[in-house]
């Protein structure tokens, strides 16, 4: 049997892409980083300085998610068996940590202007740099949340969740910024409190769905059900028993029991299996190995 690989070179294809938004989203925060920290300090914007606090750490998990993708795409070795997947995982959790230390600072951040009354009336320029943010930020989001969906990356789902966040938080900085200079300036921690819990959430989120990974928990339904009409083609298999899948990081590990016919040889029986193995990981570039069980096949039996 012959099996297309498009699918196979597909994946790849948008992995290369999911790399390229991590490589892009280091040059924009490393660009946002300076740029808010001439806007906040030239510009009198504690928003904006707390704010580059932000991009500095959105810079350092851009790196780990770059480096845990590297490495997520290693090969099985003689130490990892099912490859280096979970990096990805790994790097994604690292990410939402990251969130959840933006948004607790912002909260601390907020809560010390309140008390201790340190406003300061912002100018135009903190203004044109948290709008640029703003609109930046939100750009690379959508770009990151479809690439990162498409890939089936953690890593770079939590990215684009970073990106968000970043969003909001810059938000909150305008907000402030704009209510300093209309002399409401308490507007601003507030804004600040607001968006910070929101950025927690998201992080929260984030943490639960990647400790499931790690987990061993199942991947989204809809992958089963591909795997299991690609085994339904398959010459020789009369029905497909006990399937079960793992997530990798963007791999899946699949493990299955087969029915054969109970009158083939053993060799017969190994060929479908092998035959089995093959179509799979050729017709789904996620599948990095499968662990094909064969049982006999009576006529009580239906195909699933």
């Amino acid at each position: 049997m012959t099996v297309p690989d498009e699918n196979a070179s597909t994946y790849e294809s948008r992995q290369a892409e999911a790399d390229k938004t991590t490589v892009v989203s280091i040059i924009a925060n490393a660009f946002l980083l300076i740029a808010k920290i001439i806007g906040g300090t030239f510009g009198r914007s504690q928003a904006l300085l707390a704010d580059a606090i932000n991009s500095l750490l959105d810079l350092v998990a851009n790196m780990v998610v770059y480096m845990g993708r590297m490495i997520a795409r290693k090969p099985p070795d003689r130490e990892h068996r099912y490859g280096h997947g979970q990096a990805d995982t790994l790097a994604a959790i690292f990410v939402a940590f990251t969130l959840l230390i933006v948004g607790g600072y912002i909260v601390y951040q907020a809560i010390h202007v309140i008390i201790h009354k340190n406003y300061v009336a912002p100018t135009t320029l903190a203004t044109v740099i948290a709008v640029f943010t703003i609109v930046l930020k939100e750009i690379l989001y959508r770009w990151t949340i479809r690439v990162g969906r498409e890939s089936k990356s953690p890593a770079i789902i939590a990215n684009a969740y970073d990106h968000r966040s970043d969003a909001y938080a810059s938000l909150g900085a305008l907000i402030g910024i704009i209510a300093a200079q209309l002399k409401w300036p308490i507007l601003d921690p507030i804004a600040g409190i607001w968006i910070a819990l929101l950025i927690i959430r998201n992080a929260i989120v984030l943490i639960r769905e990647n400790v499931h990974s790690l987990m061993g928990g199942n991947p989204e339904p809809e992958s089963e059900q591909q795997v299991l009409e690609t085994l339904n083609k398959v010459t020789g298999i009369k029905s497909v028993r006990d399937l079960k899948l793992r997530s990798m990081g963007t791999y899946l590990i699949v493990d299955v029991v087969i029915m054969v016919d109970q009158g083939l040889t053993v060799r017969d029986g190994h060929d479908i299996a092998s035959e089995c193995k093959q179509f799979l990981i050729k017709s789904n570039g996620r599948i990095q190995d499968v662990m094909v069980h064969v049982e006999p096949f009576d006529n009580s039996q239906e195909k699933r």
